[in-house]
């Protein structure tokens, strides 16, 4: 893959030490920075990641997702494989015939232009199930479509689908020779995540940083590679332009600004985002050339917004068309900083005379699940469809075990190692989710009689907090999965074990 070239903050119109405050801005108190770059001109002047977050790790993007699906389609009209204005009711006949569902006029009259806007005319979001497709069919349709808003990310998902039912082709397959061998990012590296029928989804997919910043610089640059028209410009500018008014939406600031091809207006005239849940963000600026990529795991509602005005008050609000004079010294502080920057240690393991927690245990009650989660507010799992069934087998029985630095919990063929110091160290674990295979993790007893390990999953923000708690012969677990919410903020699960003889 070809690199990108880089070049120093202050050739892009911007000093090195704003670029030093802009980074400390970023880690404010509602959220916990991953990876960071900034490119102008198609030319990187600022990047860093926060250890052992790293440029070579793929992370979650969540409805960031979204754009690469609508990139898709705009390829896929340009090759006449579809028109935005089929309805999707013909396009999936055959699936709303089979299920028995009888479409009202206003579903019948829904566009493949009004899933790309989030006009689909729907008053809830469908339910996603394995069955998700038909899930949004059953769905009635109160608003004529194109006129309401409502944020609808199972229409993104069909829009997976449709390029399916078009090509015969999942989106990474579609994408690959199309897009991604284009721009210079690594289809090997890059994970896109399916449902159990095969068909690729929008929140499933995991990107570098840099991906993301590609992908951002393609639509800067309305479509343009190097010269290669590989997106027409006008699906891209009718991409970045409001398509539908966002301004009752029950969003932060940046939320009420109007919607485009699933993607957002932002509160700085000209300014786009591509935009994931917990501020998975591509901010794109076409008339200064400039983008901005970022991974981070920020606390709803308010971190993404926080993480947004840092970048315009940091470097949109305050960039120049013109090159500053070079600032040798202020640069090597700036480079030397991003470099040092690591995520905080967890709370290390320090608590004396402590319960023996060791040994091998059998469920008999309740469920332990140690994996990846990722569940909205007041709901369940929802990439728990993602996982790869064979190996997504419930924990019936697991071990615990202790050495001089870490705990290991076994279970199946896994093992999670954490260490008592609170440092994260980089592990590797066969996923259920297949690609996602590392985390850190970290343990210490709460009290004499509870264990609590803390496993980071570092292709994301996510946490799996699992607690082991002796009492009366028996151990009790607890499953804590961050949602990352302020009203509501992890999911719990219990259960029951005893000792095996």
């Amino acid at each position: 893959m070809a690199c990108l070239t880089r070049t120093t903050p202050e050739s892009a119109g911007i000093s090195s030490e704003r670029m030093e405050w802009l980074l400390k801005r970023l880690m404010h108190r509602h959220t916990r920075m991953n990876g960071f770059m900034a490119a102008r001109e198609g030319k990187v002047f600022a990047e860093c990641w926060w250890k052992p977050y790293g440029p070579d790790l793929v992370h979650s993007n969540h409805s960031m997702g979204k754009s690469y699906t609508c990139t898709a389609i705009g390829i896929a009209e340009q090759e006449g494989i579809l028109c935005l204005e089929e309805k999707v009711t013909e396009i999936f006949r055959d699936e709303i015939e089979k299920a028995g569902i009888v479409p009202d006029e206003n579903m019948k009259k829904i566009t493949i232009r009004h899933v790309l806007t989030m006009t689909n005319g729907m008053a809830v979001h469908p339910e996603m199930t394995e069955d998700w497709i038909c899930d949004y069919f059953r769905t009635p349709v109160t608003y004529l479509p194109g006129t309401r808003f409502l944020y609808n990310s199972s229409g993104s998902c069909l829009l997976g689908a449709i390029i399916y039912k078009k090509t015969g082709m999942g989106l990474k397959e579609y994408l690959t020779p199309r897009l991604f061998e284009k721009i210079g990012i690594d289809a090997e590296r890059f994970v896109w995540l399916d449902f159990p029928d095969k068909i690729a989804a929008e929140p499933g997919t995991f990107a570098t940083t840099e991906d993301n910043l590609r992908l951002g610089m393609l639509y800067c640059e309305y479509g343009k590679w190097q010269g290669e028209q590989i997106l027409s410009e006008k699906f891209v500018k009718d991409a970045l332009s409001v398509q539908t008014d966002t301004s009752y939406a029950p969003e932060q600031k940046d939320g009420r600004c109007g919607y485009g091809y699933q993607l957002w207006a932002c509160s700085r005239p000209g300014v786009y985002r591509f935009d994931g849940g917990q501020g998975q963000f591509g901010i794109i600026w076409p008339d200064k050339k400039l983008v901005v990529s970022i991974h981070e795991g920020a606390m709803m509602p308010y971190g993404p917004q926080a993480t947004l005005d840092a970048v315009y008050e940091g470097l949109f609000d305050v960039i120049r068309d013109e090159a500053l004079e070079e600032d040798r010294e202020a640069y090597e502080r700036f480079t030397a900083f991003a470099e040092s920057l690591t995520v905080p240690d967890d709370l290390p393991d320090q608590l004396p005379g402590h319960e023996d927690l060791t040994g091998t245990y059998g469920m008999i009650s309740g469920e332990l699940d140690p994996w990846m989660c990722v569940a909205p507010p007041g709901k369940g799992d929802f990439f728990k469809l993602f996982r790869a069934k064979e190996r997504d087998l419930p924990v019936r029985e697991f071990s615990l075990a202790e050495d001089s630095d870490s705990y290991v919990f076994a279970f199946g063929e896994h093992k999670i190692r954490a260490y008592r110091d609170g440092k994260w160290r980089p592990e590797k674990i066969r996923n259920v989710l297949a690609g996602l295979d590392d985390y850190c993790a970290t343990a210490r007893f709460i009290n004499t009689y509870t264990l609590e390990i803390t496993v980071h999953w570092l292709e994301s923000w996510t946490v799996t907090r699992l607690r082991f708690e002796k009492l009366n012969g028996h151990l009790y677990t607890k499953t804590m999965n961050l949602r990352l919410n302020e009203e509501d903020n992890w999911l719990f699960r219990t259960g029951t074990a005893c000792r095996k003889e």
